[in-house]
């Protein structure tokens, strides 16, 4: 299986809360879960540029992969989407915006047009408190770092 690529942003508001997508599976569409933004990279892109690219893309937030908090982490993960198990190698940053978010202004694939629900700010209690499967598992300990401004030298390694 030949890994593909990605770079994920949490993208915090003023009130330190994280931006989550919920997204389903194409093929079963009772399978979903919330996640952050971001998405695979292109050819000669760096983690950093996948990622400004990606929030762009995916919210209408516009920044340069040096405005970027991180990398916070990286995340191995092999997953079922669309009836095919894919491995992704992923890279975490963070993001701080008081922009409102424009949906508008967003540039879907077409996939993501019919595979992404909904976008939601969560606060801290809110994560804390839900059962729904949300990606990555510690993205309690992403905010945590991406609020403090605190990056480590060695990305973490999550799940």
């Amino acid at each position: 299986m030949k890994p593909r690529k990605a770079s994920r942003v949490v993208l915090l508001n003023e009130r330190d809360e994280v931006l989550l997508i919920r997204a389903q599976d194409l093929l079963a569409p009772s399978h979903q879960w919330w996640m952050t933004c971001g998405g695979g990279s292109e050819l000669g892109e760096s983690a950093a540029q996948t990622a400004a690219r990606e929030l762009a893309e995916e919210t209408g937030i516009e920044c340069e992969p040096h405005e970027l908090i991180g990398p916070l982490a990286t995340r191995d993960e092999v997953f079922e989407f669309t009836e095919k198990s894919l491995r992704q190698l992923e890279t975490y940053f963070a993001f701080r915006t008081s922009e409102d978010i424009e949906l508008e202004d967003a540039v879907w694939t077409d996939i993501e047009k019919r595979s992404l629900l909904e976008f939601r700010w969560w606060t801290r209690e809110q994560l804390m408190a839900t059962t729904e499967t949300i990606y990555p598992k510690n993205l309690l300990s992403l905010i945590d770092l991406a609020t403090a401004g605190s990056v480590p030298e060695v990305p973490l390694v999550i799940d």
